[in-house]
């Protein structure tokens, strides 16, 4: 029972995250109920994860501080809802997956970045959302720990 309600928040926050990552491609920002929302639901996921501990939360929880820290030094060059977004992930995750989602979807950004360059779409200001390569980092972590 505790592995079915596992996975049935595990695909919620899938849809959630899905959500958030059009709407960053939208509006280049996602709102304060909708993070609200994932964030709770990750919240309420923690105690159904059984393949990690207490210290696993508290790295992924500080990875996710660790971005919110880095928006604030870079003035938002990395978004705010971006480093509450990893943090709840990292609650649900733990620290080594979290870090996987992280590096997954800071690879595809790379690869977008350099196309857009190389296509003359745009140029290093070129702002891009982020959320939609973090969606992909979280499908394929979810997906490994859904088989399982």
């Amino acid at each position: 029972m505790q592995l079915l309600i596992q996975n049935g928040l595990i695909i919620i926050i899938g849809g959630l995250l899905f959500l958030a990552g059009i709407t960053d491609i939208r509006k280049q920002m996602v709102s304060r109920r909708l993070l609200w929302i994932l964030f709770l639901v990750c919240l309420i996921t923690v105690p159904f994860m059984t393949n990690h501990n207490i210290l696993s939360i508290v790295g992924g929880i500080i990875i996710g501080f660790c971005t919110i820290g880095i928006s604030i030094a870079s003035k938002e060059q990395i978004g705010k809802g971006d480093g509450i977004v990893i943090t709840a992930i990292g609650l649900v995750f733990g620290a080594r997956r979290c870090l996987i989602v992280v590096c997954i979807a800071s690879f595809l950004m790379a690869v977008v970045a350099i196309g857009i360059v190389l296509f003359r779409r745009g140029n290093r200001q070129t702002r891009l959302p982020f959320l939609p390569a973090v969606f992909a980092g979280y499908a394929f972590c979810a997906g490994q720990v859904l088989i399982c």
